[in-house]
């Protein structure tokens, strides 16, 4: 999984240099982020527990996202099924985002903060891993944080005005 989303991220990293609704310092800011958790989490072998969520499951909702900017840039037909698609996918990404990079992030959150701290204060960390337990500390930690914080924003003051917009059929 780790390297699966460290070279996803980083082609997306590029990619988003040429894409001019998506450059921005927030998005390259993501994808770097989320790069740098990923290869660490590979190269330094940790947390492979916690990747199985943060490098896995949370990305459910990209799949959907996929088809939703899919129908943006190439708009379906009305009453075809790739319109139907779209009008599933928008709900789907929706819900999928709330619910595992909202609610369920803070709560394996939780749970990752008080394992680490644990192995940590036990010298566990040291022990299974020398010298690498500045990971879980100055990578780890900071970036799970930072990460949530992100993910909150976008979908306060992206996501959901977004939703709101097509509800109300005023487009995106």
């Amino acid at each position: 999984m780790a390297t699966a989303l460290f070279t996803f991220q980083v082609w997306d990293f590029f990619i988003t240099l040429f894409i001019p609704e998506h450059f921005g310092p927030i998005m390259l800011t993501h994808h770097a982020m989320a790069a740098i958790v990923s290869w660490f989490s590979l190269s330094h072998q940790v947390l492979h527990h916690y990747g199985i969520f943060f490098l896995g499951v949370t990305e459910v909702s990209s799949m959907f996202l996929v088809f939703v900017d899919m129908g943006r840039y190439f708009p379906p037909a009305a009453g075809s099924k790739f319109g139907l698609l779209i009008s599933i996918c928008g709900p789907m990404f929706l819900v999928t985002f709330f619910v595992y990079r909202i609610v369920i992030w803070w709560v394996v959150s939780y749970t990752l903060w008080k394992d680490v701290f644990h192995v940590i204060r036990t010298g566990s960390a040291e022990r299974l891993r020398p010298g690498k337990s500045f990971v879980l500390k100055y990578i780890y930690l900071p970036f799970n944080v930072l990460l949530g914080l992100l993910q909150m924003y976008w979908f306060s003051y992206v996501i959901l005005p977004g939703a709101i917009k097509t509800v109300r059929g005023e487009g995106l």
